[in-house]
C-alpha cells in the first residue's frame, strides 16, 4: 500500500480484493486509508457518492468525518474514532442490541438525497463476479428480495430512507465517551430500514428472542407477527445476498492470485 507523502503507516487493518486499509498519521492526527483494489470497480462500490453520505453521517455523529477523498486514484482518508469495536457477542448482550438499534433509527432519519441501492442489480452483478457456484444461489436471493419487497407495506418498517448497508458487529464503534458510531459506510445509500435491521441480525447471528428485543427498540413497541415474519425474510435475503459476495470475493482472490498479486 502506497502512503501519501504526508502520511505514516501506523497499523494494516485490512486486506482484501476490494481495497486495503490502514491506520496512519496524516497532517497530525489520526486517520484511516483506504486504498481501493480492482475488485471495486468489478463489484459496483459507488465511491462519488460517498463522500457526501460521510459528511452526512458525520454533521450527524453518527460516523467519520471524510479527511480527503481522490476518486481518479480510489484513495479515501477519514478520521480515526477511538474506542473498541463490537463483536458479535457484544451486539447480542440486550443493552448494547438496543442501543444499535437506536443509532439505526437515527441513521434512517438522516435527510440525505444519496443514491437509491438496487438490491436486484447488486445480486446480478454478485451472481456475475461469483462464477458458477454463484448461479444456484442468486436465484436463491432474487425470490427471497421478491417476498422483502412484495410485503412492506403496512409493515412497520420505514419504505425508504439511508441505509448503512452493512451494520455488521466491527462496524460499530464504541467511543470512550460512551458514544456509539458506524465506520466504512462504502456502501451506503437509500433503501429499505428492513435491509439494515436484518444485516446487523444476520451479521450477529441473532436468535429469535434477540431479534425481538432488536425491532422493539427500533420501532418502540412490540412487533407484530407480521412484521416478524418479513424481518425473517429479510434475514433470508441477506443471508443468500452474504453468500453471493463471499463467492464473489472468491473470485477477485483467484484472479490477483493468477496474476501474482497484480490485476491480470
Amino acid at each position: 500500500m502506497t502512503v501519501p507523502a504526508d502520511g505514516v503507516l501506523v497499523q494494516v487493518l485490512a486486506n482484501t480484493p476490494v481495497s486495503r486499509t490502514c491506520r496512519v498519521r496524516w497532517q497530525g492526527r489520526d486517520a484511516v486509508l483506504r486504498v481501493d483494489a480492482p475488485g471495486a470497480r468489478r463489484l459496483g462500490l459507488n465511491r462519488a457518492a460517498e463522500s457526501g453520505v460521510l459528511g452526512a453521517a458525520e454533521a450527524a455523529g453518527l460516523g467519520p468525518a471524510c479527511l480527503d477523498v481522490d476518486l481518479e486514484r480510489g484513495t479515501l482518508i477519514t478520521e480515526w474514532l477511538p474506542g473498541r469495536a463490537w463483536s458479535a457477542s457484544d451486539l447480542r448482550e440486550p443493552g448494547n442490541l438496543r442501543r444499535a438499534a437506536a443509532l439505526l433509527r437515527r441513521v434512517h432519519a438522516v435527510p440525505l438525497a444519496a443514491p437509491v441501492l438496487d438490491l436486484a442489480a447488486a445480486v446480478d452483478r454478485y451472481a456475475g463476479q461469483g462464477g458458477a457456484r454463484a448461479v444456484e444461489l442468486a436465484a436463491v436471493a432474487r425470490q427471497h428480495l421478491g417476498r422483502c419487497l412484495g410485503g412492506t407495506a403496512g409493515s412497520g418498517v420505514v419504505s425508504l430512507c439511508l441505509c448503512h448497508s452493512d451494520p455488521t458487529p466491527g462496524n460499530f464503534i464504541a467511543g470512550p465517551d460512551g458514544d456509539l458510531r458506524l465506520i466504512d459506510w462504502e456502501y451506503a445509500g437509500v433503501c429499505h430500514a428492513g435491509f439494515d435491521l436484518a444485516g446487523l441480525a444476520v451479521g450477529a447471528d441473532l436468535d429469535l428472542a434477540q431479534d425481538e428485543i432488536l425491532l422493539e427498540a427500533y420501532w418502540g413497541r412490540a412487533p407484530q407477527s407480521g412484521e416478524l415474519a418479513l424481518h425473517r425474510r429479510w434475514r433470508a435475503f441477506c443471508d443468500a445476498l452474504g453468500g453471493l459476495w463471499t463467492q464473489a470475493l472468491a473470485q477477485q482472490d483467484q484472479r490477483l492470485t493468477r496474476g501474482n498479486g497484480r490485476e491480470p
